[in-house]
């Protein structure tokens, strides 16, 4: 079986990128146009991505979502206005309802908290 944790399958040029700033500053960048429910939903996946009692198997799925948003390469390039990040939006809303079941609710205050503090809520 293979040892690997899931961010060693993260080409190493988009690694910096996964990392909290990374993450935080693309978020932020964008988050007036994702709106509140998407950015809650990124900050719960990336913070159950973090936690270290996420099963490997739901980081691996929680991973291919996050690099997706981070990729400039899109079905639907992010440049195009609203409809930039539908795809992205997609993507995230499908990976969110798929690990609900590994959210607690100490990861859910989590990411409300960080989007309300991010939208300056």
């Amino acid at each position: 079986m293979n040892n690997a944790a899931p961010e060693d399958f993260i080409p190493k040029f988009r690694r910096k990128q996964l990392d909290e700033p990374g993450f935080l500053k693309k978020l932020a960048r964008f988050a007036g146009r994702l709106g509140a429910p998407a950015v809650r939903q990124l900050y719960a996946l990336y913070f159950l991505f973090k936690d270290p009692t996420t099963p490997r198997r739901a980081k691996m799925i929680i991973l291919g979502a996050l690099v997706y948003f981070f990729s400039p390469i899109d079905s639907i390039p992010d440049l195009l206005g609203p409809l930039g990040f539908t795809d992205d939006v997609a993507v995230i809303a499908l990976v969110y309802s798929q690990m609900k079941s590994y959210l607690t609710d100490e990861i859910r205050e989590r990411a409300r908290l960080a989007t309300n503090k991010l939208l300056g809520k």
